[in-house]
């Protein structure tokens, strides 16, 4: 079911990100607020297997439509510190992760699933009518665009080489990370004989991480080179895996899960602001609808990938093998830098 919803949202997140370089991009997060509502909300009177799929594909197609849009707004309207401004935005969309983190777990000690989703459902119809009533920003000029934006529309070596060097990279970090994310609770649960419900906070730590390094890094991306930063922050990723697998120290590994959150969003954006530059070409909403598009689809199979592995070898020796990903990912952004003849830089 999880890998049908995260397929779903891949496939519409392309075709979404393609709409809102052409229609109201408020429009679009609108109907998909009231989509998600109304598909949580269906979800939680169904009463078969085939209904629950159904109305949470629903949901997904809503879900779908917010972050191509929503970070093509954001990188159009932010005409300077890109960096900070995206780092706010991740940062509060951590808040809203670790806020629905605790806030649930205590919910469903008093109502079942079904409640889950009523409660889910209501907030959605509210941020419906409140990005309806948004007043349409006009779409910047090429005149009053970027430094960054005209760098990529001038400078030589962006060519499809290097984009794909980009996507592919971004892809394999991914397939690394979110499967360590996702078996965190158990590995917490069957190497340090946590209890379940402490084990589930091992995930608190990894977005705390997150939110703190997403702020620290998408400032210093406006002062220092983000080049390096990039480079230096998917760098990382590998070494705190291979630490994370061969730990016996219940506190280190605290200390690597915060680490492991830190340098994965983090590196959200400066991400998204070379997402914005070397897409510029085929639209904004399209760029950012490719990189969700691809996020997600490696959300949906690294997880299961990593399980399967898992039990086949043991939890260990499945992490060890996933740091292969994150050092391929990390070389490809490597050449990627190498092959490109002028960085990125802000001005």
């Amino acid at each position: 079911i999880l890998t049908a919803f995260l397929l779903t949202i891949a496939v519409f997140s392309l075709i979404f990100g393609h709409f809102s370089d052409r229609f109201s991009r408020w429009s679009i997060i609108s109907l998909g607020f009231l989509l998600a509502s109304v598909g949580f909300f269906l979800s939680g009177f169904s009463h078969t297997e085939g209904t629950l799929i159904a109305t949470l594909l629903l949901a997904a197609v809503g879900v779908s439509t917010y972050h191509p849009s929503m970070y093509a707004a954001v990188d159009e309207n932010a005409r300077e510190k890109r960096g900070k401004i995206y780092g706010f935005f991740e940062f509060w969309g951590v808040v809203g992760i670790l806020g629905v983190f605790f806030i649930f777990g205590s919910l469903l000690q008093m109502v079942d699933w079904r409640g889950i989703f009523f409660l889910t459902a209501i907030p959605g119809v509210w941020l419906a009518f409140l990005f309806i009533r948004k007043p349409i920003i006009p779409k910047p000029d090429n005149s009053g665009s970027s430094d960054i934006t005209q760098n990529t529309k001038t400078a030589p070596g962006f060519s499809l080489k290097i984009i794909a060097l980009f996507f592919i990279g971004l892809s394999l970090r991914i397939l690394s990370i979110t499967a360590i994310v996702n078996f965190a609770p158990t590995y917490l649960v069957r190497e340090f004989n946590l209890p379940v419900d402490i084990a589930n906070y091992g995930t608190g730590l990894i977005f705390l991480g997150g939110m703190i390094f997403a702020l620290t890094f998408g400032i210093l991306s406006d002062r220092y080179n983000q080049l390096t930063i990039l480079l230096f922050l998917s760098g990382m990723i590998a070494p705190i895996i291979f630490f994370l697998a061969i730990s016996h120290q219940l506190f280190l590994v605290y200390i690597l899960l915060f680490l492991l959150g830190g340098f994965w969003l983090g590196f959200s954006p400066v991400q998204n602001i070379y997402v914005s530059t070397l897409t510029s070409s085929m639209g904004k909403g399209m760029g950012f609808g490719f990189l969700m598009g691809l996020m997600t689809l490696t959300n949906a199979f690294g997880p299961g990938l990593f399980g399967i592995l898992a039990d086949f070898t043991n939890l260990r020796m499945a992490i060890l093998w996933y740091t292969l990903p994150a050092i391929l990912g990390w070389l490809l952004l490597l050449i990627m830098a190498q092959s490109m003849k002028k960085p990125i830089v802000n001005k």
